[in-house]
């Protein structure tokens, strides 16, 4: 198998990510006071996980992809147990950012939808940067 690269990346490539509500990831989790449904930080993060494994095989030695941007709306809720589709699909490649239509849904349900964007970083020279700040 040929080995891949950034270079490699075309618009179009998808990827899909099911996952079962869990209380953790509702509402509820913040305060009992709240319903028992996904919450949108829950969503928005199995999004971008979405996205960030169309990148992961492209990666070059040493680098991880981070989300720079997010637009995303929530539009419809989903509880404990509801079994939930994330797909991502790479739709613009610019310089060293990448774009992803995004969506979740619960059968035919829309729960949410809209665009993140990830860049590729060094790890090393990421924590470098953290590092420094932190100091």
């Amino acid at each position: 198998m040929p080995k891949r690269g950034l270079s490699q990346l075309k618009a179009g490539l998808k990827k899909v990510v099911r996952r079962e509500v869990e209380f953790r990831w509702t509402i509820a989790a913040y305060s009992r006071k709240l319903p028992p449904v996904l919450s949108t930080p829950a969503m928005i993060g199995w999004m971008e996980s979405a996205a960030a494994l169309i990148l992961k095989p492209y990666l070059p030695k040493g680098a991880i992809s981070v989300g720079t941007h997010i637009n995303v709306s929530h539009r419809a809720p989903a509880g404990v147990g509801s079994r939930v589709t994330f797909r991502a699909e790479l739709t613009r490649i610019g310089a060293n950012r990448y774009t992803f239509a995004v969506s979740a849904h619960a059968g035919r349900t829309l729960l949410g939808e809209g665009t993140v964007e990830r860049a590729i970083v060094l790890l090393p020279a990421f924590r470098q940067r953290f590092h420094a700040k932190k100091k």
